[in-house]
Order: C-alpha cells, then structure tokens, then sequence
C-alpha cells in the first residue's frame, strides 16, 4: 500500500512491528545497499536524499521486499529535513540504527587553490548534518540500546593530495564519532565508523571525471560487511572504526 503522509511517502505492507533504522543518501550507491541489507533483516526503513524519484524508487524496491519504507526527500544539511527523518521513525514505533550515509565531496584540487567559502557547504553537510541528526535521535536511540553508524573514508587518514577539504570534513567525522561513543555509553546508545572502501559510485566517478573506474568494485561488495555489522550487539562495537572491503574473516567466512 502506497500512502502520502505531507512530503513523506510511506510504503507500508502491513502492521507489523520491526525494527526500525533511518539511511541518509539512500536513493542510490551505498545507502541503497545498506538499507537493503536491513530490509532482509527484517527492518522497517526510513530513508533520505535530496533527489526525490530516485529516492522514491528506492523506496518502492525496498517496500516490495516487505518492510515498511518511509522515503523523505531534502537536504540533510536543512534542519526540517532532520525532523522529518526522525519524526517518521517515532511514527513508526522508534529507532534501532541511524546511518549517516550522506555526504558532500566538494571540488578535488590543491589546498592553496581551494576557494574556502565552500567549507561552508561540506562541513555542514559531512559534519554538522550527522551530529545534528545524532542530537534529535538520541531519545530513540537510547530506548532501544540503538546504534549509530557514521560513514567515513580513508581520505580521512590519507593526506591525499587534492582531498583536503573533504578528508578533513572526514577527519572531524570520526574524532566526533569517538567522542559520541563515549558519552552515549551512559545511555546505552553505541556509535561505530565504516570506511567503505573504493567503490563504482556516482560520487567516486565524480572525484575522477576522466578516468574509467569500471575496474572498482560495485557497493554491493561490502554487503558481507553489512550483515556481520548488523548481527553485532552495538555495544561491543562501538568506538571502532572498520573497513568494509577488509578480507577479514570475521564477515567473510561463508562468503
């Protein structure tokens, strides 16, 4: 059943209760991996990205495999785009996992040559987003020993050259992940950081808009990664930071 609740499209199959977690940037690439993965697992989904037919379509394949799908387009960097996330999953009965998937990349270029004003777009996007989204889901989070999931890069430990502003914006990301992990550990809300790995993405294609990337691995790679994660007790991870494309044996084995 398709159902219009104000700028939301709700997909709802049934009445069931599920699980519930909230994927930002999930019309496509890794967000739309990730909540599928947690669609197989039995969660309903609330999910977000600025651009609304791809998101809406995501939303219908992701309904069709059984869970309720909550799609809310905008931009997570607007303060009534948050909201909306959150104030759907309260709709529908709380909160177990919150991926902040979403992310600005910005311009690739030398640092002397980077026009600073653009901070002011990829901060508030990569940083400020995540953690003010964290701030409104915590009272969810917390009533159900919730989990949240940051996604980083390892541009963020890379000092690569031409990546600055966003490896910094990265940079920030974990050190306030680290930092949540701590003072959320009270409330018995977890916090964790996956670094994805090179993927054939839109965004990656972005960064190398000359080259011909068909040689890295489609996001579908890191799935392994995703249901081990998500079959851990959100205590005894968070703090940590994983490499989803690690042949680890931990979420390999079986593979």
């Amino acid at each position: 059943m398709l159902e219009r609740m104000g700028d939301e499209k709700r997909m709802q199959p049934s009445n069931r209760v599920h699980r519930v977690a909230i994927v930002t940037g999930a019309s496509r690439g890794l967000g739309v991996v990730v909540a599928r993965v947690l669609a197989r697992r039995g969660f309903d989904l609330i999910i977000g990205a600025r651009n609304r037919d791809p998101l809406e379509a995501a939303a219908a394949s992701l309904a069709a495999r059984g869970s309720s799908v909550v799609a809310v387009d905008g931009d997570v960097a607007d303060a009534a785009v948050r909201a909306r996330l959150v104030g759907a999953a309260r709709e529908l009965g709380g909160l177990d996992v919150l991926v902040n998937n979403a992310s600005e990349l910005g311009a690739i270029g030398a640092l002397m040559e980077f026009d600073v004003p653009r901070l002011g777009r990829i901060f508030p996007v990569n940083v400020g987003a995540p953690l003010a989204l964290v701030q409104l889901a915590v009272p969810l989070l917390a009533e159900r020993s919730g989990l949240i999931v940051n996604i980083t890069s390892d541009a963020a430990l890379g000092a690569y050259p031409g990546w600055g502003p966003y490896g910094a914006s990265k940079a920030a990301l974990e050190l306030l992940t680290r930092t949540l992990a701590s003072e959320l550990r009270g409330r018995g809300v977890s916090a964790a950081l996956v670094d994805p790995g090179d993927m054939r993405t839109r965004m990656h294609q972005d960064a190398f808009p000359l080259e011909d990337i068909s040689d890295r691995p489609l996001p579908e790679v890191t799935e392994p990664f995703w249901n081990w994660l998500f079959d851990q007790t959100p205590a005894d991870i968070s703090g940590d930071r994983f490499a989803a494309q690690a042949e680890d044996a931990r979420w390999l084995q079986g593979v």
